[in-house]
């Protein structure tokens, strides 16, 4: 339902499984390099999330402007969409996120 055709579903469980250790061994944790600089600033954040918290605004985009890269990988974009829950890297290892979106 989420896919049009087979390939993009092949592509985006690669995808996923990028983000995913390939066992419980932490040793094979997958990370990544990470060329984002920990310590920068985001400015853009205090132009995305209002100083009213009564006014809505994208989550999504608070989030990709704060992990390496922009990269983010959402599950299940289409449930929920008050709720993020997502894959992405920080640092080059891989997070989780999950927030409101009061958009």
């Amino acid at each position: 339902d989420s896919f049009p055709n087979d390939v993009s579903a092949l592509r985006a469980m690669r995808r996923l499984m990028d983000f995913l250790p390939s066992s419980n061994d932490k040793t094979t944790l997958p990370v990544k390099e990470a060329t984002d600089p920990a310590g920068r600033l985001v400015p853009a954040v205090q132009r995305l999330v209002p100083d009213d918290p009564n006014t809505p605004y994208n989550m999504k985009d608070v989030i990709k402007e704060v992990v390496d890269h922009g990269d983010m990988f959402e599950i299940m974009p289409d449930m929920a969409q008050n709720i993020v829950t997502a894959f992405s890297r920080m640092e080059g290892h891989t997070v989780g996120v999950i927030g409101n979106n009061p958009s």
